[in-house]
């Protein structure tokens, strides 16, 4: 992974500095406004005419011509004809006030508005603008002529240059910090990726790809607390693989490896996605289920069980092999172990009555209340 490209979210930067034209026209017009009442000493017809409506339109044709270009044209042109809207806006601003310091401040404009692109082409366009649009007024406009010497012309060449210089090692600054960050970026998701699968592998069982002894207590820890709470129904069933021993002793424990990792697969398969299957210990299994009541997970874990048992396997000769159930359902205050150990009775009930079944921790506890109720 890494990070977006420098220009990304070009639309909503694009528009953020359309406002900001809108923002200098209106100081434009109040600034001209003032002037016109408090200083100039023109009349008021011809400085309204001059410096304020003719301005003030043209400097609305250009910004309006901009939005029409960012939404009609293609994204391709939008940051070049924005920088070029600045230049022209240089060109009107400059037009009316011709000293020196104005001069300096509007024709940096163009070269400040590239800098947000972030891109060394685009600062390259508004340098080369910026530097057309000096010498352009400076040959067409009849006061800026008279007012600067060749000297003049040269100090501002001189002066526009050493700031483009800056915004050139701003520039370069800011994307060798980018190309830093990017670094620390990539370097962190890897290092993340690689938690995440060293986490994977310490809570996976490497031989049938559940989960395992340690992950299985994690787990129950945090369902247990979510059930207190009343927020999921929580039942467990504890399996474990029939006359086990007898496959190892008679096929080797290769074959045995080979059954655990279908029983595990055929488990898997019959749980939702927020249920658990958790290698306990040898060919013993728990799953979790908390996406069912316990009457539907109760049938799910006889499910499971009937399934194993019509599947056949390879590594014993085409032969099927079943597995004991036990269940429990959780109940508040039951905590995680007495949670466990109601399902590992019903397990040991299934085993020493026949085997191959699925036996509730609610039956017998309801058997054992009916016997002590018969015994008094």
């Amino acid at each position: 992974m890494s990070l977006p490209p420098a220009d990304f979210n070009q639309k909503r930067w694009n528009r953020t500095l359309i406002r900001g034209y809108w923002v200098v026209f209106g100081l434009t017009l109040g600034l001209e406004l003032l002037y016109m009442f408090f200083v100039t000493e023109l009349s008021r017809s011809e400085f309204l005419f001059n410096y304020l409506l003719l301005p003030s339109l043209l400097m609305a044709v250009v910004v309006v011509s901009a939005e029409a270009c960012v939404k009609f044209m293609t994204s391709k042109y939008h940051d070049y004809m924005l920088i070029t809207a600045s230049a022209l806006l240089t060109v009107i601003v400059t037009a009316i006030h011709t000293s020196l310091e104005y001069l300096l401040f509007f024709l940096f404009f163009p070269i400040m508005i590239s800098i947000f692109y972030f891109q060394i082409k685009k600062l390259t366009f508004a340098v080369v603008i910026s530097f057309a649009t000096l010498y352009i007024l400076y040959i067409f406009n009849p006061e800026i002529h008279e007012r600067f010497s060749l000297v003049g012309l040269l100090s501002t060449t001189t002066l526009l240059g050493a700031y483009s210089a800056i915004a050139f090692g701003v520039l370069a600054r800011g994307r060798e910090a980018l190309q830093h960050l990017r670094s620390s970026y990539e370097s962190n998701q890897e290092l993340l990726v690689r938690n995440i699968l060293m986490d994977k592998l310490a809570k996976t069982d490497a031989l049938t790809d559940t989960y395992n002894h340690m992950a299985y207590h994690e787990f129950v820890e945090k369902l247990v607390e979510q059930a207190e709470k009343g927020l999921l129904e929580l039942t467990i069933a504890v399996m474990d693989i029939d006359n086990f021993k007898k496959i190892n002793d008679s096929y080797g424990h290769r074959a045995g490896d080979a059954v655990l990792r279908d029983v595990a697969a055929t488990a898997s398969s019959k749980v939702g996605p927020n249920d658990f299957v958790a290698r306990y210990g040898g060919e013993e299994f728990v799953i979790l289920f908390t996406e069912l009541d316990y009457d539907r997970a109760f049938n799910q874990a006889e499910l499971i069980r009937q399934a194993i048992a019509d599947t056949t396997h390879e590594s014993i000769n085409g032969q099927a092999i079943t597995v004991s159930v036990g269940v429990n359902r959780y109940i508040s205050g039951m905590g995680k172990e007495r949670f466990f150990q109601g399902a590992d009775a019903a397990l040991y009930e299934a085993k020493h009555t026949g085997k191959n079944r699925t036996v509730a921790a609610e039956a017998m506890r309801e058997q054992s209340l009916a016997s002590a109720i018969d015994g008094l």
